[in-house]
């Protein structure tokens, strides 16, 4: 069933197209996408399939957004993509718009983990205890997965 889409989404995804190659509509409320790792960052030579569910109140309530392929990150659930991130959760205002999703709020993630706040509590206990496992696991899932 095709969710009604309003003015301001269109806008923004309209927006989101023109900056990435790849985003597929499902339904008017889904988008899916590529992301890349940021470069400098553990994560630069991976690229991964990322969901964004627009919900109907959209600015005024945050996205949903989910790694559809597995990435291994402090922040980020292994096993359903599900992201850690006060941006989205807590602090987003209707100022922000799907680009920044895309060009600031998830290459900051990849940049800067908070192993305080814990998705992967694995991934959050090597972040700090053990780097070179944990840039190890990083490419594991980027070879595999990627």
């Amino acid at each position: 069933m095709n969710k009604r889409i309003n003015k301001r989404q269109e806008k923004d995804i309209n927006k989101l197209k023109d900056i990435v190659k790849d985003v597929t509509i499902i339904n008017n409320n889904i988008i899916t996408l590529s992301i890349q790792g940021p470069i400098d960052s553990d994560y630069e030579h991976g690229t991964w399939q990322i969901k964004i569910t627009i919900p109907p109140n959209y600015p005024f309530v945050s996205p949903s957004v989910g790694f559809i392929d597995k990435i291994y990150h402090p922040n980020i659930d292994l096993r359903s993509g599900s992201i850690c991130l006060n941006t989205l959760n807590e602090t987003w205002t209707p100022i922000y718009n799907l680009s920044h999703i895309y060009n600031i709020f998830i290459p900051q993630l990849l940049l800067y983990p908070n192993p305080e706040d814990p998705l992967n509590e694995e991934a959050a206990r090597l972040f700090k205890e053990n780097q070179i496992v944990y840039k190890e696991n990083i490419n594991k899932y980027i070879k595999y997965f990627v």
